[in-house]
C-alpha cells in the first residue's frame, strides 16, 4: 500500500469537489492503481488529499502521481529535491502555518530566489518554500 498527498491551494465548491475526487478515482484507475480509499481535509488555505492505493510504490513514482493528480508545482519540485537527497521523510504537507520573526534572507542552492532561513534551518526540511522572490 501506498499514500499519495495532494497538496490543494483552494477551498472549492462542494459540488466541485466531488468531480474532482471522482477525476482522480479516474486518473488513478487508468494508471491501473486501485484506490482503497481518499481522505480530505480542510487547512487554512485550502484542502489535503490522502488518496492510499493498494500497489506499493516506489518514491519518484509517488511524487509523480501526485503531480499528475493535482498536486502543488512547487511542493513537487522541493519533493525531487528531497528524493534525490535521500531524505526518508519527504513527502510532508504542512497542515499549520507557522510565523516567526526575524527571517534570515539567503539565496536559494537550488532556484536562485531569496528565502527566508528562521533559526538557520534547512530550509527544506522545515520551512514553507514556496519558490517566491521575497
Amino acid at each position: 500500500m501506498s499514500i499519495l498527498k495532494i497538496d490543494l491551494d483552494i477551498h472549492p465548491p462542494k459540488e466541485w469537489l466531488d468531480d474532482w475526487i471522482r477525476t482522480r478515482k479516474m486518473i488513478c484507475w487508468s494508471m491501473l492503481y486501485q484506490v482503497e480509499a481518499i481522505d480530505v481535509f480542510e487547512t487554512t488555505r485550502g484542502l489535503h488529499v490522502y488518496i492510499r492505493v493498494k500497489q506499493k510504490l516506489k518514491d519518484e513514482e509517488i511524487n509523480w502521481i501526485q503531480f499528475l493528480l493535482g498536486d502543488d508545482h512547487t511542493r513537487v519540485k522541493i519533493n525531487q529535491w528531497r528524493i534525490k537527497r535521500g531524505m526518508k521523510h519527504w513527502n510532508k504537507l504542512f497542515h499549520k502555518v507557522l510565523y516567526r520573526k526575524k527571517a534570515q534572507v539567503v539565496e536559494c542552492f537550488y532556484c536562485g530566489n531569496k528565502i527566508p532561513i528562521f533559526n538557520n534551518t534547512d530550509h527544506l526540511k522545515e520551512e514553507r518554500h514556496r519558490g517566491k522572490q521575497v
